[in-house]
């Protein structure tokens, strides 16, 4: 586990000594800026809290319209200018490079930011902020490779070296600001979020294409554009050696267009792939030529020109149709059509795009991953929609169509009283993040304690028809240290305006179970494993004639085969507050944890801006050598979750997880360090190396890591987080 809480939350102070193993992490040592420089300022108190609770109660605010990316209370401003920032009757000391700033949110507002355009020269670039493009999924990043942090700014991409390992201080001023131009395609799509300026960044990610590390982003007006980050390590080198900040930008190596707003994106190393999904409910595949011609990006040149276009529709067929429908006449002719389109794909000598589409059932994609195959080539794309459905989507087959496998939200469906106001409740919850997980990735532990976070006889085991075999570990988060569990507005001078005990009563959204009870309710887990052990290690209480009782009575409820991968990764869905995380075989044991990043609040405590609508685990990092996902919140908080993978035999369940921590810490909130406005991103990435240079060759098995929390006023909480030896708990400073 996480260290205690006296050392836990506090940033770190101490020298960084970590060992990279490549000196391209290097970074200058001659360089030292204070992390932040605050200075109090004596200003009035306004007060921002607002008693406006109008608005419509319809129907149409929670459904999906196909439409609009979100909900209708999902859009906001944030206005930055005057002297001060001030919440809850408290005034926030934060400096900036020109002083502090104001932050108003509107949450009915379907527009960005209305502050100036930050410019874009060296002179008029002093005393700027940039401005936030609001409601988007992650919007920052820190390079594996290089000592380069990464953050989106509406349409521009401000990338700085941190000074520091031991801080991770940026330099009031970017090294680098990248500002791609749009499309000419883009120009026709238009924004989603913004009509006003649809060329803002919704999603940013770094991962590797083959054997270099990209950055992706992906742009409401629907354009995808990616970078090498090796060329934007070298510019930024030059212009360190040189001290010259002019020169040519490093230009885009892919710059296409989805034609609608795009939001989730995936990178697949080894078969050399980028998926995007958009909000026409489909998902694109950018599938590069690994011989012949090869893609070449051109400014002002539609994609038309570099990619031949296939798409699918969700039962696997090719549209539109090859065939006209039930000609049997021309059925062989088909089919050996399609075999040929599927060799000449699979050959890469051609750049191809394939559109998957979702169709009637689908509706807008936030997230999406790769799987693979057995030898680890891309097979599917598994996507998640915001109404919590997943998709396992095949790429590849042609001749022979795969439908589109589907599994249906584990939330049981039920009417939710509006509970926090007008915009609140009616329907379940929503779908917003996913990852595919590999075995390799999940820590080998002793114990059910080790594995689940929390002792046997709290975890709880259940089973029905509709859902399947899952335990229950939601409990494991009274075990998380220094985690706080009352929102830090409450415990300003204004909770004392509330009663507790009358909010608690109607907290029916969180406190409704996610699972039918059925004829047989819960049962504590450790009363499972005694029960095994005495029927002589027998994992299930579903008996292999009940099973076959109930794939005949209902098939749907037991049928798992076209949902599980096929080199058995697991599937880690998210939600508004829970993370699930799949059973990777047939019928087996999956884990449900509820509300982790839930915090107790009374329903007037908080500003608009921080509604449940701010409750979205959409910002999802896989760290293969920590065992470790972290699961980021637009309210401003991150969960960082062990993947676990128990030895013992005896037990029911194959792979869990726990939460090991909650940031920003309890100590952190308590001496408001977190900002009270929403998560612009967060990034994660190893620690660079620092000292004798000589070391920097030298393989090292643990890299320290650091992650750094960046909020819409512009503050970055950071923190360093490692394990001394694979299997040790995460330690957290």
């Amino acid at each position: 586990m996480a260290k205690d809480a006296s050392s836990e939350g506090a940033l770190r102070v101490s020298r960084c000594s970590c060992e990279m193993g490549r000196k391209r992490h290097r970074i200058p040592k001659s360089i030292q800026i204070p992390f932040e420089a605050f200075q109090p300022i004596d200003v009035p108190i306004h007060n921002h809290d607002s008693d406006d609770e109008s608005g419509d109660d319809t129907d149409e605010a929670d459904q999906d319209d196909g439409n609009t990316f979100f909900d209708g209370e999902l859009f906001g401003t944030v206005t930055i200018g005057g002297d001060f920032f001030v919440v809850n009757q408290q005034l926030l000391d934060v400096a900036f490079p020109n002083g502090t700033m104001d932050l108003e949110m509107d949450m009915d507002m379907d527009v960005s930011m209305t502050s100036e355009s930050a410019p874009d020269s060296d002179q008029e670039f002093e005393g700027v902020l940039p401005k936030v493009a609001t409601w988007r999924m992650n919007l920052t990043a820190l390079s594996q490779f290089y000592n380069i942090y990464m953050v989106a700014y509406e349409n521009k991409i401000y990338i700085s070296r941190p000074r520091s390992c031991v801080t991770n201080a940026l330099p009031a001023k970017p090294d680098l600001i990248l500002e791609p131009p749009a499309s000419l395609m883009s120009y026709d799509v238009g924004g989603y979020l913004d009509p006003a300026a649809p060329h803002q960044v919704n999603h940013l990610i770094v991962g590797e294409l083959g054997d270099e590390e990209i950055l992706l982003l992906a742009y409401d007006d629907g354009d995808v554009i990616g970078y090498y980050t090796k060329y934007i390590e070298s510019e930024i080198s030059r212009r360190e050696k040189t001290g010259n900040g002019d020169g040519a930008l490093p230009a885009p190596f892919f710059h296409e267009n989805v034609l609608k707003s795009a939001w989730g994106l995936a990178i697949h190393k080894k078969s050399r792939l980028i998926a995007v999904s958009s909000n026409l409910h489909n998902v694109s595949v950018f599938v590069f030529a690994l011989s012949g011609q090869e893609y070449r990006h051109i400014a002002d040149v539609d994609s038309v020109e570099f990619f031949r276009n296939i798409t699918k529709n969700e039962d696997g067929n090719i549209e539109p149709p090859m065939v006209p429908p039930f000609d049997c006449a021309k059925i062989f002719e088909y089919r050996s059509k399609a075999a040929g389109l599927e060799e000449e794909i699979q050959d890469r000598n051609a750049n191809w795009r394939i559109v998957l589409r979702t169709g009637h059932g689908g509706t807008n994609i936030p997230n999406i991953a790769f799987s693979s195959d057995t030898s680890g080539e891309a097979d599917k794309v598994v996507a998640v929609d915001i109404n919590g459905k997943l998709w396992l989507m095949d790429i590849w087959h042609l001749a022979v169509p795969v439908p589109h496998a589907t599994i249906e939200p584990l939330h049981r469906a039920r009417v939710i009283p509006r509970v926090h106001g007008p915009h609140d409740g009616g329907h379940r919850p929503r779908g917003w993040g996913v990852l595919v997980l590999p075995e390799s990735s999940f820590l080998p532990t002793n114990d059910v304690e080790q594995s689940l976070g929390l002792p046997p006889s709290e975890a709880m085991y259940l089973e029905n028809e509709r859902i399947g075999e899952w335990i229950d570990n939601s409990k494991g988060i009274e075990y998380v240290k220094n985690n706080s569990t009352i929102h830090p507005w409450v415990r300003s001078g204004n909770a004392r305006r509330f009663n507790f005990n009358a909010f608690e009563r109607m907290r029916v959204r969180l406190d409704s179970t996610w699972y039918d009870s059925g004829p047989q309710p819960p049962m504590p887990l450790q009363k499972l494993i005694e029960d095994n052990a005495r029927r002589g290690g027998h994992m299930s209480r579903i008996s292999d004639g009940r099973k076959s009782r109930l794939a005949q009575s209902n098939p749907r409820a037991i049928k798992r085969r076209d949902t599980v991968l096929a080199d058995e990764s697991s599937i880690l869905r998210t939600y508004e507050l829970d993370i699930e995380l799949r059973g990777f075989k047939e019928d087996g044991v999956g884990i449900m944890f509820e509300k982790v990043i839930d915090q107790s609040r009374p329903p007037h405590a908080v500003l608009e801006p921080m509604r449940p609508s701010n409750e979205r685990l959409a910002n999802l990092i896989h760290v293969p050598e920590l065992s470790l996902v972290v699961a980021g919140s637009l309210c401003g908080r991150v969960a960082l979750i062990t993947l676990t993978r128990p030895e013992p035999h005896s037990l029911p369940f194959k792979r869990s997880f726990k939460i090991e921590a909650i940031l920003p810490t309890k100590r952190d909130e308590d001496t408001h360090k977190r900002p009270i406005c929403p998560l612009l991103g967060v990034a994660i990435g190893p620690i660079p190396f620092a000292g004798n240079e000589s070391l920097a060759e030298r393989p090292t098995n643990r890299r320290r890591y650091r992650i750094m929390l960046h909020y819409y006023d512009l503050r970055i909480l950071s923190y360093e987080i490692s394990r001394g030896s694979p299997t040790d708990p995460l330690t957290i400073v």
